[in-house]
């Protein structure tokens, strides 16, 4: 197991975080939005070009260590943050696996990454004369000055090259900087990216692909553009309060991170006496088809996911003590899940306790489901299940 999460380098850290109910949620600033945020900010929502809520969960006091890896160190300190993290990431899953300098087995071992296709903090500076060209005659003509000009942009580094890469070319990057195989592909399914992850590398097992495998995500896409994004949706609370699964949430609050896990068959996991933290039985997967909005799931879809997922692992679902939820804190979403829920496993006895890992720094987009896996793993680990946050008046079914 790895992951950098919010006020967490190190999955010790971040359950001590879970246990204490630690809140990791935190303003931006000039370091997270690269200029003052107030110049974008606005309380109200519906502004053009400003967001209205200026809470996340944030990566801070992170220095990336760029020694260690198969590619040079100068060449990853000039990356973007997205990459070091995934790198980081990676190599704390498998210094933790134990095969970290096991060249044999690891040119054996692919690679599968979740990743927003969003800019980058640092891929900015490498498309700005293409803005600049595109954004300049309209701005005269809007200024009625035919000499204005925007002040040039600061000319990126050369080896910085690679922060144009921003969807496909992460997981390549880890394959290299790791001596991995060459089974590596990066995926884009938003909120999904994680577990979409980790059941493509169960596959790539299964049918005898690899025999190690990375799976997991990143989330570190450039924060003034999830900001005006979810602004746009109208997605975040205007009172900058996330409460999952209670009745006084507004809405999501968005945050950044890395995690990953090495997996293996279990016969070869038992076989070569590796420490197994837990067993995947089944992954289901489905999709709302054409909805309504991106904030309203299909309750349908979800239901055929849970379905699928306890049909793949041959489990009964009234033999379920807890459920991670993917409850993000927006009214419609929470009471759609939840609804989807009761429908499933209303009827078990006992029904089974739920809760989100989101109230306590929010909602991690592509690397959201494995900050829920990993509190799971370690839940069933540490014999505790750690409490979820904010929980004042607790949102029910409809039925």
């Amino acid at each position: 197991l790895s992951c950098l999460f919010p006020g967490a380098q190190t999955p010790e850290q971040y359950w001590q975080n879970l246990l204490e109910q630690t809140d990791l949620t935190s303003l931006a600033t000039i370091e997270q939005i690269g200029v003052n945020p107030h110049l974008f900010y606005d309380p109200h929502k519906g502004k053009p070009d400003k967001f209205y809520c200026q809470r996340g969960g944030y990566i801070r006091d992170f220095q990336f260590d760029a020694t260690g890896y198969q590619l040079a160190a100068d060449l990853l300190n000039h990356l973007d943050p997205m990459h070091q993290w995934a790198l980081y990431a990676a190599k704390q899953a498998l210094q933790a696996s134990g095969y970290f300098n096991n060249s044999s087995i690891l040119a054996d071992c692919g690679v599968i990454l979740g990743n927003l296709s969003f800019p980058l903090r640092r891929s900015h500076p490498l498309f700005a004369e293409i803005y600049h060209k595109a954004l300049t005659p309209s701005l005269q003509a809007l200024l009625h000055s035919q000499t204005f000009q925007l002040d040039r942009a600061e000319t990126a580094h050369p080896d910085s090259r690679i922060n144009g890469y921003l969807s496909g070319y992460p997981s390549a990057l880890i394959a290299q900087a790791l001596a991995l195989s060459g089974v590596n592909l990066s995926l884009d399914a938003a909120c999904a990216s994680s577990l979409y992850a980790i059941k493509l590398a169960c596959h790539y097992l299964q049918a005898g692909r690899a025999n190690l495998m990375l799976a997991g995500a990143v989330s570190a896409a450039d924060p003034l553009s999830i900001h005006m994004g979810f602004s746009i949706f109208q997605a975040y609370p205007e009172n900058d309060r996330t409460a999952p699964l209670d009745r006084s949430s507004q809405g999501l609050i968005a945050g950044e991170g890395a995690s990953m896990v090495v997996l293996k068959r279990h016969a070869d996991a038992v076989r070569d006496r590796d420490r197994i933290y837990a067993v995947i039985r089944g992954i289901g997967l489905s999709n709302d088809g054409k909805g309504k909005f991106v904030l309203s799931p299909n309750p349908k879809g979800q239901t055929l996911a849970f379905e699928r997922a306890y049909a793949d692992a041959n489990i009964p679902p009234n033999s379920i003590e807890y459920i991670e939820c993917h409850a993000t804190g927006t009214p419609l979403g929470d009471l759609t899940e939840l609804n989807s829920l009761d429908a499933f496993f209303g009827n078990n006895t006992p029904i089974p306790l739920i809760g989100s890992v989101k109230s306590n720094f929010g909602h991690l987009l592509t690397a959201a489901g494995m900050a829920s896996l990993l509190k799971v793993i370690l839940s069933m680990n540490h014999g505790s299940i750690p409490a979820t946050l904010k929980i004042s008046q607790p949102l029910s079914s409809d039925r």
